[in-house]
């Protein structure tokens, strides 16, 4: 029941997205903008206000609506029945990156044309030609995107803002002390950090052919990550939970995903070039690709699905020589006792009402 509930609002919180996306494609063309707001013209005229209009503003509205969809998303994940941190965590990661591709990548690249045509989904083999003919269009967006959430989250990351205005407003206003409270080291959020990173890889893959002044800002956008979140892991993260690489799958489907889109864009272009041969040479790619990917799922996810015998061989080894685990070993017969399991125990009473029926008669 929890399960139909939560698919039920993903699907509401994702069309409800749309509505800022169609916002933000109506910044990116001044058009439309003058369209809606005619008092606006003398002011869009301004090259210096027109630039940062059409170029650094949708995708800042853009990031700061996502930012609220972590939080909705772990609030589905834990709906839905996962018990522990890791799992919750591994739903929400793959709910919040496939919330990402749609209403980020498909809903502003059709928003412009395919909304106007529903109905060319209904012919399949119109779907490269139709990708390949709007995904170009968009290359200036996303390059604007990758700056505006690439570069500022990443570098923000080491500022860490928000919990420090959370920090100053405890302090402030509940009159809570570091001295009173014990420090509690925070844990990196995975499900928030990783489908970025796979998003940006998706729209290397796809517009390195298409737009490649794409790639020197996704190649700084990675240098900044490497440098930041190196030191945030040694410096200022800690994990909290032991997840066993269950989060790779969710990389490589992503990666997977992302190869065969750019394989359908890359036909779609050849087809609208008049391109034959290299349309028909690239068909095979996306279905050795679907191939690769049904021979790594049968070779390497059930070493993901459970702990190799290598693995849990170590970590028996390892609790052996733990001094403190025989400590640990005992407290856990007590930690916790199931209220069945535990022996009742009545008050005696002495109304009467429990003695036997039958009583020895005395003569």
């Amino acid at each position: 029941m929890f399960k139909i509930v939560v698919v039920v609002a993903y699907i509401a919180v994702t069309i409800l997205f749309l509505i800022p996306v169609v916002v933000v494609q109506g910044l990116t063309h001044l058009e439309q903008l003058e369209t809606w707001l005619p008092f606006l013209k003398g002011v869009l005229s301004l090259t210096f206000v027109s630039n940062l209009i059409t170029g650094y503003l949708p995708s800042l509205i853009l990031q700061l609506f996502l930012s609220i969809v972590p939080p909705i998303m772990i609030l589905f994940s834990s709906m839905q029945g996962s018990i522990s941190h890791s799992q919750i965590e591994k739903n929400a990661c793959t709910y919040l990156l496939w919330f990402t591709v749609w209403n980020i990548f498909f809903a502003n690249v059709l928003s412009g044309s395919a909304l106007s045509m529903v109905n060319i989904f209904l012919e399949p083999k119109k779907i490269p030609g139709l990708l390949g003919e709007v995904v170009p269009a968009q290359a200036s967006f996303f390059i604007a995107y990758v700056v505006t959430s690439g570069w500022t989250s990443t570098t923000s990351e080491l500022l860490r803002l928000f919990p420090l205005l959370y920090s100053f407003v405890q302090r402030l206003f509940m009159g809570k002390d570091d001295d009173e409270d014990d420090f509690e080291i925070p844990s990196i959020p995975y499900h928030s950090e990783i489908p970025r990173i796979l998003f940006f890889k998706l729209l290397g893959v796809t517009y390195f052919f298409l737009a490649p002044l794409i790639l020197p800002f996704l190649l700084v956008y990675c240098c900044l990550g490497y440098i930041i979140y190196r030191n945030q892991f040694l410096n200022v993260y800690a994990p909290k939970f032991e997840t066993g690489g269950k989060f790779w799958p969710i990389v490589h489907n992503s990666t997977i995903f992302s190869l065969v889109l750019m394989h359908v864009i890359a036909i779609g272009i050849f087809g609208l070039k008049k391109l034959p041969l290299a349309s028909s040479l690239t068909i095979p790619l996306p279905i050795l690709t679907l191939v690769f990917n049904a021979y790594c799922r049968k070779r390497f996810l059930p070493i993901f699905k459970a702990y190799p015998t290598e693995c849990l061989v170590k970590k028996d080894r390892k609790d052996q020589d733990d001094p403190t685990m025989t400590e640990f070993l005992e407290k856990l017969a007590t930690a916790y006792q199931d209220p069945a399991m535990t022996a009742a125990r009545y008050s005696r009473n002495d109304d009467g009402r429990s003695s036997p029926l039958l009583r020895g008669v005395e003569v």
